[in-house]
């Protein structure tokens, strides 16, 4: 269970920079005005770690192996979760295409920015629960001992890859000055 234990490690991470996420947020609401530079690297983390390290670990091991062992792709809950990342990388875009209109001064730029990121935490927030509360449930009830040993095999390669391109390092030292910048 070791994948397992690897993706809830991620999950922490990732709900970390959310809840500086929605601090900042919320300043913003309140103040009328952002740090762009802080929401680059918010959104940075979510697109790039969230999305590019996270989510394949995911999508292309775990879910497709939980497919082997009778999941179905178009029902709940894989239909769903893979959903929830397409409509997460849309929304997170749409975030990433209004920082320079933010920065510009565009009129409704600054709302507009603040909706999608406000949507993608939101997601994010219900996508990690359903993961973890039946996802997580299915595979430690279905899962076999060898796809266990294969999935754990394909996790650390990619681990010895991230480390030794210092990506998790990288990500995991902007999370903690990320959720430190907004405390």
């Amino acid at each position: 269970m070791e994948s397992l234990e690897i993706l809830r490690r991620e999950h922490r991470m990732v709900l970390r920079v959310a809840r500086a996420a929605r601090r900042d947020v919320d300043r913003a609401l309140v103040a009328g005005e952002i740090d762009t530079d802080e929401a680059d690297d918010l959104l940075d983390f979510f697109r790039y770690f969230t999305n590019s390290c996270h989510s394949p670990k995911e999508e292309d091991l775990l879910f497709t192996t939980l497919h082997r062992r009778g999941l179905r792709w178009d029902e709940a809950p894989l239909r769903d979760l893979v959903r929830q990342h397409e409509d997460m990388r849309l929304v997170l875009d749409s975030a990433f295409d209004w920082v320079p209109l933010v920065r510009a001064g565009e009129p409704g730029a600054l709302d507009a920015l603040l909706n999608n990121l406000s949507m993608y935490l939101d997601l994010l927030e219900t996508h990690v629960a359903e993961e973890e509360d039946v996802l997580f449930t299915i595979a430690e009830e279905r899962l076999r001992p060898q796809d266990l040993a294969d999935l754990g095999a394909a996790f650390a390669a990619i681990a010895c890859e991230e480390e030794e391109e210092g990506v998790h390092e990288y990500y995991a030292d902007m999370a903690h000055h990320l959720a430190g910048a907004a405390a």
